[in-house]
């Protein structure tokens, strides 16, 4: 009964035995009796061990028998981001510890594992996502934790380990959604294959994501969801990305109406990139700067645009050398600080070209950022930097390597 599992719990919480429970109110073998559920007692009895115990036993029943509904709700306003919501919920789980030692201890952990990610709360997070790795979960709880472990990973891209990527694609995708029935992974699926360039598999979970969120009237996640669909969209003429572009700016609006400056500093990134793809260097300069502007310098997403910035000014001629080193030389002393390897061989890759040092260029793609691009299965920039090396030693007549180097390109787009 659920008194009787309220009241062992509290005993033991207030460390006392069952004589020093029943002490002048019944024997220990009631007692027993009681908590195993396993005897009848009068109200009065629990009552007189509520008091000894310090607890509202009311309280605590109506808690217990609304606990299940009560998580699935915390869980909710997380995935929708309702910030109030969600604090003032957890605040009332915390009043109620015995949450975490009922028959809903593993839902209430795997919820407060989602509520770490939410507050980037990484390690708190990992640490819950190990624990119940040694837990015996039922089907949904299962799923639940693959979701909950393929956020983790996405979460941790920052450290650009191809293996962090690969990671959240394998776990998501064996979700039962039939079992789990939270549509809200169709975005972080989206974002795995967005990270491993599989643009196809990413636009169909993107425009699921977009609907799940519309449903349910959350705006601002749907223009999340809606910025990766749109990346993965090719524009064949030239209506078709001014379509694209307008799309852009709406959404941008409607960031501005939510006051949501993150997902906007997002979207003026991504349009830049839209004008790069186009070779509009001009264009991509102002929107790569406003994106610039908006971003904290002590992480990744800065150091991502920066070098879409610089990569951007140098294919374009559009700021002085001086000004060019300024910002290669920033990157690379920022990647070095975050220890994000990628960016480290990307910002020296920029000091050689900015400086004309073209014989240190080259050999640098070639002992050391190929090497890792291919190691981390970074296929557009094997491929980009596998196309300067190989013209570089066609020119050279290198021809041995030429053909060497070429199958890293021409297998791909085989």
């Amino acid at each position: 009964m659920v008194e009787g599992e309220i009241i062992k719990f509290y005993r033991k919480k207030r460390g006392l035995s069952q004589e020093q429970l029943g002490k002048d109110i019944c024997t220990t073998t009631h007692v027993s009796k009681i908590e195993r559920g396993q005897t009848k007692y009068s109200t009065e009895i629990i009552a007189l061990f509520s008091e000894r115990l310090d607890i509202d036993i009311h309280k605590e029943i109506e808690f217990f028998q609304s606990m299940e509904k009560k998580l699935h709700q915390w869980h909710h306003s997380i995935i929708m981001q309702r910030m109030k919501e969600v604090e003032k919920t957890k605040n009332e789980l915390d009043q109620f510890p015995i949450i975490q030692s009922s028959k809903h201890a593993v839902l209430y952990q795997l919820v407060l594992a989602r509520y770490y990610l939410l507050k980037k709360d990484n390690p708190k997070a990992l640490n819950i996502i190990n624990k119940l790795n040694k837990e015996h979960l039922n089907p949904y709880e299962e799923n639940m934790h693959k979701h909950i472990t393929g956020i983790y990973y996405l979460q941790i891209y920052n450290s650009f380990l191809l293996e962090n990527r690969k990671k959240a694609a394998e776990i998501l995708s064996k979700i039962n959604m039939d079992v789990y029935k939270n549509e809200e992974c169709c975005y972080h699926l989206a974002m795995a294959y967005q990270w491993v360039e599989s643009k196809t598999m990413a636009h169909i979970y993107a425009k699921r994501a977009v609907d799940y969120f519309k449903n349910n009237n959350n705006f601002s996640r749907a223009i999340q969801a809606e910025s990766v669909m749109l990346l993965q969209i090719e524009s064949a003429t030239i209506h078709d990305f001014e379509q694209k572009i307008n799309r852009y700016h709406q959404l941008i609006q409607d960031s501005e109406t939510l006051n949501e400056i993150g997902i906007i500093g997002m979207l003026l990134h991504n349009l830049g990139l839209e004008y790069f793809k186009r070779k509009d260097y001009k264009n991509a300069h102002i929107y790569y700067h406003k994106a610039l502007k908006m971003a904290d310098k002590k992480t990744a997403i800065y150091l991502n645009r920066l070098y879409n910035f610089l990569d951007n000014s140098i294919d374009g001629e559009l700021q002085t050398q001086k000004q060019q080193l300024k910002s290669a030389e920033e990157g690379l002393t920022a990647a070095k600080t975050l220890k994000h390897n990628l960016y480290l061989h990307l910002f020296q890759l920029h000091l050689y070209i900015i400086k004309k040092e073209m014989k240190s260029y080259f050999d640098y793609i070639e002992n050391k950022a190929l090497p890792f691009f291919q190691s981390q299965n970074q296929f557009s920039r094997v491929e980009r930097f596998g196309k300067e090396l190989y013209h570089h030693y066609a020119d050279t007549m290198q021809y041995e390597k030429a053909v060497k180097i070429s199958s890293l390109f021409i297998n791909r787009e085989s």
